[in-house]
């Protein structure tokens, strides 16, 4: 028996949020009216978009009462058949959701980024000529 689970998190931002996720590569659904995640032998829960996975299971986007994104998804058994582990997409979506929340807030203000990355490690100067 398999079943949904949340996953929360301190994301806010959509736009911000989506664009991380587009760009690790995550193809993300969207719609007026929201999202169905699909689940285990049909079950499925809402979201406000998705991405999809090599399976018919879904990763949901939901909004919980603060405000805060969390993740919904059959986790079960979404591991098993596609390799996705909740906890190293969260560390993933997390980092790129920063990278991308600073690279917009500094265009916005004027700034430049340069970014470098060394073992794993994102260093991020910011500079204004």
């Amino acid at each position: 028996m398999s079943h949904f689970t949340q996953v929360k998190t301190r994301l806010r931002d959509r736009n911000t949020l989506i664009a991380a996720l587009k760009k690790l590569g995550h193809t993300v659904v969207e719609g007026a009216d929201g999202q169905v995640v699909r689940g285990f032998m049909g079950d499925t829960q809402s979201a406000e978009f998705k991405i999809l996975t090599e399976t018919h299971y879904d990763i949901g986007f939901a909004r919980d009462g603060q405000g805060n994104y969390f993740l919904v998804g059959d986790w079960e058994l979404l591991p098993k058949v596609s390799g996705v582990n909740p906890d190293e997409l969260l560390v993933e979506v997390k980092r790129e959701y920063a990278r991308e929340a600073i690279l917009q807030t500094a265009e916005r203000q004027g700034y430049q980024v340069e970014v470098e990355e060394k073992d794993g490690c994102l260093e991020m100067v910011v500079v204004q000529w």
